[in-house]
């Protein structure tokens, strides 16, 4: 019986590790600004810009994680309720259609990424922020993403229909 990878696990919790770091750096990052702006009267032109540009890294970086520990918003109502009248092979044929739904989204996002760094290699993009930086990196968090909530969906629907129940 096939079973979520523990590698696969344990990249995402690495992962998600990463992003929360982020975040309390964005976190550390809004206290220091709120102290220079507010005791020093000299508030800074780089903040904001870098914690938007590592927000957008964290919520990428999150996305498998939440996936792997059924995070994300779901119809918990529905799904209780189809728990109650159904049997377990209508729950596991609803959970492998929702996720092979979210996998179609990804690969959407995944392609539209791929197209988004395509053009903002050729243009040579700059963000318009005070701090600019390459756009391209902003949209490979995308990219990577993606890649990795593809693989994370993909091993959860292969653990659904080889018999698990985690993701029901």
């Amino acid at each position: 019986m096939l079973k979520y990878p523990h590698f696969m696990s344990r990249f995402n919790l690495i992962m998600g590790i990463i992003s929360g770091l982020l975040i309390l750096i964005i976190g550390a990052l809004s206290v220091m600004e709120g102290i220079v702006r507010s005791v020093f009267a000299s508030p800074t032109s780089w903040s904001m810009d870098i914690s938007l540009y590592m927000l957008i890294w964290a919520i990428f970086l999150g996305t498998s994680y939440s996936f792997q520990e059924k995070g994300h918003v779901a119809v918990d109502f529905i799904r209780e309720r189809i728990g109650q009248v159904w049997d377990v092979k209508a729950r596991k044929a609803m959970a492998v259609t929702g996720y092979l739904l979210a996998l179609v989204y990804i690969v959407v996002l995944a392609g539209d990424s791929v197209l988004m760094i395509k053009d903002a290699l050729e243009l040579n993009k700059l963000t318009l922020a005070n701090v600019q930086i390459p756009i391209v990196l902003l949209y490979a968090a995308m990219l990577v993403g993606s890649v990795m909530m593809f693989v994370t969906v993909i091993c959860i629907i292969s653990d659904l229909i080889s018999g698990g129940q985690k993701y029901l």
